[in-house]
């Protein structure tokens, strides 16, 4: 394995997502999206229930508060929620069909895009839906959308470079927003990037209104806003109602373009207790408990007023061997772990059945998966011999890290220290504060770890170049500190490649060598899980973890 260290050829790193949290575009030819019937989508028009439905609350129990109501600098998952309930992205997420229901999915649908034509040098010409107004918080009419809110709206967030808008300054600048018309934009990439158009889906690229914008501190480069981190103003179908250390609460918008949604008011509780959560699910307190670990989801089932709706999502959970730490350093000792490790135990008895095993470092759903570790089968012997060749015969001691409070963690640290026992390996677990985990895991003193990346963009190139391309070495992504100059060459490559064969080639290249180097131990694919009553229609699980309640209605 190359050692090299040059990073000079790739984007500015930024600091990388951890566990909290789309589809293929192929720009080689000129594509044109056209909406001919809005009923064709489920895309936050209300086109289900019935009118009898209005007025209904749904509360919501959790035990994350926001940390932030600004699109631009949402990173939590409580955070992106409300953003998702309160602003408007140009294009939002589809439906499709899994285990014979009806979940999100990472298709594009328009939103305040009617439609869209993507280029063949990259490009994406939009033309905005007419007739939307932004919504003052008192439930007022405010000003007409238009071209120019998405022009404000997209320089925002690449003036203000915050955690989770990365995805978008990396690809994008000032330079490639043209305002073509009152209701037309064209967006032009920085660098030829495959899914550019994907990146406006994202609750970052929120459009927000210029008007209440700079009458409450106004845009400061790399500087957060703090009056909108706890207000708010868009064209989404809800608006927030009022803020509290306990409870926040959204009503419907009566002026929503897609039309009032059928549930008029949402209500977030802040319950610290998981039991709670569960007992108030149970008796109706709540209709949709978001903290209930997944040991107790066979007996909500058994409920009779609830239903646990669940989906595959764009998430990779795994077994980190940090090659920056002895004896990880060696290929022959991370080789031996994989073998003496079993997956199917680990993820049978940690997820409870919502993990679905993967063999590679992204999820199946991801374009260019390639199961690249399906050799590293359970064989307690070969990890033996593995580890007497590495020069480890008598075994060795190593420390396992993960999130304290975390059941699946604690379960995986339980199993696998029984495990890799039977091959002389003794492991002693340290779970850390989540801020604490994230924080150090970085710094490359963390032997073995258990970790998890949400894929935001459900890319091959966000599923593998923040974790394994050596100029993001430590906090900015490559926890492993996997440092293979080859590989990180086919990953700049891949990722400004339109044409997908290349460019699966090249993906399936990096993923095999990752196999070969026994980078990590690949374990699951975690689905999105919500418990609620039977009496929430519609409450569509999405793979990104965005939750969208004006689809719903309720009974």
């Amino acid at each position: 394995m190359s050692s090299s260290t040059d990073t000079n050829a790739g984007p500015t790193p930024a600091p990388r997502a951890r566990k909290s949290a789309v589809p293929k575009v192929a720009a080689a030819v000129v594509i044109v999206v056209l909406v001919i019937g809005a009923g064709l989508y489920v895309f936050r028009s209300n086109l289900t229930g019935s009118s009898s439905t209005a007025g209904k609350t749904l509360i919501i129990g959790s035990t994350a508060t926001y940390a932030s109501l600004d699109p631009a600098v949402a990173f939590d998952t409580a955070s992106v929620l409300f953003d998702d309930q309160i602003y408007n992205t140009l294009i939002g997420y589809g439906t499709t069909t899994y285990n014979g229901t009806t979940v999100g999915s990472l298709t594009p649908v328009p939103e305040l895009a009617t439609s869209w034509v993507s280029n063949a040098n990259g490009s994406v010409t939009f033309t905005l839906r007419q007739g939307v107004n932004f919504v003052n918080p008192d439930g007022s009419l405010g000003p007409v959308f238009n071209a120019s809110d998405v022009q404000f709206s997209l320089d925002r967030i690449i003036t203000m470079k915050q955690g989770a808008d990365f995805h978008v300054f990396t690809f994008l600048n000032e330079s490639g927003i043209h305002v073509l018309g009152p209701y037309s934009v064209m967006l032009v990439p920085s660098r030829p990037y495959p899914w550019f158009l994907n990146l406006f889906q994202l609750w970052v690229t929120g459009i927000v209104n210029p008007a209440y914008i700079n009458a409450h501190g106004g845009v400061v480069a790399g500087k957060v806003n703090t009056f909108m981190t706890n207000n708010a103003m868009g064209t989404g179908p809800y608006l927030l109602n009022s803020t509290s250390t306990s409870q926040i609460v959204m009503v419907a918008n009566p002026h929503y373009w897609g039309g009032a949604p059928k549930i008029s008011k949402v209500i977030y509780e802040i319950t610290p207790s998981a039991t709670t959560q569960q007992t108030e699910l149970e008796g109706g307190a709540i209709n949709i408990a978001l903290n209930i670990p997944y040991s107790q989801m066979s007996s909500l089932a058994t409920y009779k007023n609830v239903q646990v709706s669940s989906g595959p999502t764009s998430s990779e959970y795994y077994i980190g061997l940090d090659e920056n730490v002895t004896p990880f350093n060696n290929t022959l000792v991370r080789q031996a772990m994989e073998f003496a490790t079993n997956q199917t135990e680990l993820v049978k008895y940690s997820t409870y059945g919502f993990g679905i095993p993967i063999q590679s470092v992204i999820a199946k759903s991801i374009e260019s998966y390639t199961p690249a570790f399906k050799n590293y089968s359970f064989n307690p012997a070969k990890a033996r011999a593995l580890l007497q060749q590495a020069g480890y015969g008598h075994g060795f001691t190593t420390t396992f890290y993960y999130t304290s409070g975390d059941p699946v963690g604690a379960a995986i640290f339980t199993i696998l220290q029984q495990e890799l026992n039977n091959v002389g390996v003794n492991i002693t677990g340290t779970p850390l504060q989540s801020g604490t985990f994230n924080d150090e895991a970085g710094h490359g003193t963390f032997p073995m770890f258990f970790e998890g990346w949400v894929n935001l963009l459900a890319t091959p190139e966000d599923g593998l170049f923040p974790l394994f391309y050596n100029g993001n070495l430590g906090i900015y992504g490559n926890y492993n500190y996997y440092n293979n100059s080859t590989a990180s060459h086919l990953l700049l490559t891949a990722g400004e490649t339109l044409n997908a064969t290349q460019r699966d080639s090249m993906y399936a290249q990096v993923q095999n060598m990752l196999g070969q180097a026994a980078v990590e131990i690949p374990l699951f694919n975690l689905q999105n899980v919500i418990p609620h009553t039977t009496n929430v229609h519609d409450l569509y699980v999405y793979p990104t973890f965005d939750m969208y309640f004006d689809q719903a209605y309720m009974t």
